[in-house]
């Protein structure tokens, strides 16, 4: 009977949790495997030598404690297990004395590594863990390699009665990683797209130049596509070849970026015992053939092709010719990754060490690394796909129609915003795309990723219509269309730019089946391209109806604001609110003269700025919904804070960006006030600014609310409506 206080698991496990590769993905991945059958696991985190800086746990770990698969055990409170599985015997050597008192029927150390590694540098010593496991948990351990090659490194330096007869291979969810390969379809292209993944290490990349080019052609012939960095490649070559496609370590989700290859070749320095090779095992998952040196073969059996160096290139070539041994090869890889590698072959284990869990099976616990698979009916998906900007326009659009597509819709979103997230709190799937200037790549090269990126998704979620909401069409978008026909392609085309300019870019409404136009207040002075352009053209589009926003109260609480003093909400960008002879500056003297106080949008005015007694920073998304508790308004004049801010009846001062490449802010501004709804100033001056604030605090409600006479209602929702048509109709 344990003792009192004791916490019971049915299965710890013990390792550095925040190891950011493997190790903690395949722990993560027996996490879900265990919650699934049934067993509980507790989690205890020592702080090894392999993680030299201070780094959180996992990721995949934390999403597993977060979602309630297994528990994180801190404090010395004793714990009670059928099993103890210590992974990484290194953590166990040097931080064996973190651990609390811990009482096991099993104890099982998971070699997943050799004691040493290419530089001669001992990580471990198996004769020492081996006696502090017998320490600590008061039992003899069983000692697990994850390989052949471990399980040679270790044999003899171990009791050899505790070395398990078969080795503790790692596991993968297989349903979570699945990509759609028709069979009778081989390779995609004329030429072979090989890659690889793994962590920019010497260790993990051929150690001389000739193996390098033989493995991985540097000439062109073949697409070559490397995620996790190429540094030991630039160091052995002096430069990246240009033919070469390279991504650093996380810029996209493994199981996009195998998705998009014809070929995983996977070579590593001669030095390097390479355990396991858990970036094999998913690309086996998603049935993408690999070619490895043959001393992998013992690991993987006919589920991989193995080759020397010297006879990659004629192996790959054979295979991509002949689309019959291609399409045998990826079911070999699959149906392996599902017999050998699957949750069902975790859990067998489990069965056979410590018999039945002790709770009732949760088949719907969601997996640790990867999407969720669904079967059977669903809505149509739409893919949402966005641009950066210069601010939250186009994502902002696309949410808009995205919230009142659903439920008759899916709606995923595909976009190169650093404020994608936001999308999650909308309830909707959302992937980030670094831009051409967040990677660092040349253009060539960007172009290429965004289709490889964007392909990926698509071959993920199936989408029957493409919506691209941006003023400059990308070429992979181009690429990308021509490669899948049967998709429905619309291009969320905003008006209002600037005249005579982009007209390069009109053209590319060829590449889209239907060109949606967000309507103008100010259409009437549209004197861009687009204007006359052939287009569908709805009302202006608000992602918020009037419905939707707080009333004043309401608002002013949420915020944190006075419930009764004059505001106005100010948003100009980047600015210093003590220096009058700026835009931002200018506004806040004017209205501090007014008595009136001043939220603004940017928070860099927070710290070093002089006096921020009446100055509020307002952080919220989509702050249109606090927009009651304003008084006034100073913006500048975007498609989206011009059209919510006249739209929901903010009394306002428009301020146009000039520096704008191709939107016609100012054409906005001066028409809103011609037609007497706001005031507007080009170039702010206390002594401009002040008169005409004071104006829209006397008279202001008056003058905006001669906008809903121009109304023809939120766009939006004629937009949606079309979009679920073209979405229904390409399912069908």
């Amino acid at each position: 009977m344990p003792a009192p206080g004791t916490r019971t698991v049915d299965v710890l496990d013990v390792s550095d949790l925040r190891f950011p590769g493997g190790t903690s993905h395949s722990i993560a991945e027996e996490i879900t495997a265990q919650a699934r059958a049934g067993y509980s696991t507790g989690l205890i985190s020592l702080n090894g030598p392999l993680v030299a800086k201070v780094s959180p746990v996992n990721r995949l770990i934390r999403a597993a404690v977060e979602a309630g698969r297994a528990r994180l055990l801190v404090g010395r409170a004793p714990v009670r297990t059928k099993v103890v599985v210590v992974r990484h015997p290194a953590v166990l050597q040097h931080a064996a004395d973190q651990l609390p008192p811990v009482e096991a029927d099993h104890v099982v150390i998971v070699a997943n590594a050799a004691p040493y590694d290419i530089d001669g540098h001992e990580h471990y010593r198996p004769e020492a863990v081996h006696e502090i496991a017998k320490h600590r948990f008061g039992r003899e351990p069983l000692w697990a390699p994850i390989g052949p090659l471990v399980r040679q490194a270790i044999t003899g330096r171990v009791p050899a009665h505790t070395l398990a007869e078969t080795d503790w291979v790692n596991i993968i969810d297989v349903d979570a990683w699945a990509v759609d390969r028709p069979a009778g379809t081989g390779p995609r292209g004329t030429r072979p797209v090989i890659g690889r993944h793994s962590r920019s290490s010497p260790q993990k990349w051929p150690a001389d130049a000739a193996t390098l080019r033989a493995v991985y052609p540097v000439d062109g012939s073949w697409t070559v596509r490397v995620l996790g960095g190429a540094g030991p490649v630039e160091h052995l070559l002096g430069d990246l070849p240009e033919s070469w496609e390279v991504f650093e370590f996380g810029a996209m989700p493994p199981r996009d970026f195998l998705a998009s290859l014809d070929f995983f070749v996977y070579f590593h320095n001669p030095r390097w015992v390479e355990a396991f090779g858990r970036t094999i095992l998913e690309a086996l998952a998603t049935g993408v053939p690999a070619i490895l040196p043959p001393h992998f073969e013992p690991v993987f059996g006919d589920a991989a092709v193995y080759a020397e160096p010297h006879d990659v290139r004629r192996v790959v070539e054979a295979l991509h010719s002949d689309r019959a041994a291609y399409d045998a090869q990826v079911e070999r890889a699959r149906r392996t990754a599902r017999e050998r590698y699957g949750h069902e072959a975790h859990v067998a284990r489990l069965e056979r060490l410590i018999g039945a869990p002790s709770a009732t099976p949760s088949p719907s616990a969601p997996p640790s690394a990867g999407p969720v698979r669904t079967h059977g009916e669903r809505p149509p998906r739409a893919l949402f796909v966005s641009s950066n900007g210069a601010g939250m326009g186009h994502l902002t659009r696309l949410l808009a129609y995205a919230q009142r597509c659903a439920p008759a819709v899916e709606p995923h979103f595909f976009s190169l915003s650093q404020a994608a997230p936001v999308v999650g709190r909308f309830g909707h799937p959302y992937e980030y795309v670094p831009s051409a200037s967040a990677t660092g790549l040349e253009p060539a090269r960007w172009h290429a990723y965004f289709a490889a990126r964007l392909s990926a998704t698509i071959e993920r979620i199936h989408p029957s219509v493409v919506v691209f909401d941006g003023t400059w069409p990308y070429e992979g978008l181009g690429l990308v269309r021509r490669a899948y026909p049967g998709i429905g392609w619309v291009w969320s085309r905003r008006g209002m730019w600037r005249a005579g300019m982009n007209r390069d870019q009109l053209a590319k409404s060829s590449w889209f089946d239907l060109v949606i136009e967000p309507g103008e207040f100010a259409a009437p002075a549209d004197q861009g391209v687009t204007a006359q352009a052939e287009a569908t053209r709805v009302g202006p589009v608000t992602l918020l109806d009037r419905d939707d926003l707080d009333t004043r109260a309401e608002a002013r609480a949420f915020l944190g604001l006075d419930p009764s003093a004059p505001l106005a909400l100010v948003s100009l960008g980047a600015g210093n609110i003590n220096d009058t002879s700026g835009d931002l500056g200018a506004v806040v003297a004017a209205l501090r003269e007014l008595g009136v106080e001043v939220c603004v949008t940017q928070p860099e005015i927070a710290t070093g700025q002089g006096r921020l007694d009446d100055v509020h920073v307002v952080r919220d998304f989509p702050l249109s919904r606090r927009y009651r508790a304003f008084d006034l308004a100073v913006s500048a004049t975007g498609y989206n804070s011009f059209h919510e801010l006249l739209r929901f009846g903010v009394p306002t001062l428009f301020v146009p960006n000039r520096s704008t490449a191709l939107d016609d802010q100012e054409g906005r501004s001066r028409y809103a006030a011609a037609q007497g709804w706001a005031h507007a100033l080009e170039v702010v001056t206390v002594d401009q600014a002040t008169p005409l604030l004071a104006d829209l605090l006397e008279r202001g409600e008056p003058m905006v609310k001669h906008v809903a006479d121009a109304d023809p209602g939120n766009g939006a929702v004629e937009a949606a409506r079309i979009l679920t048509g073209l979405a229904v109709e390409g399912q069908d």
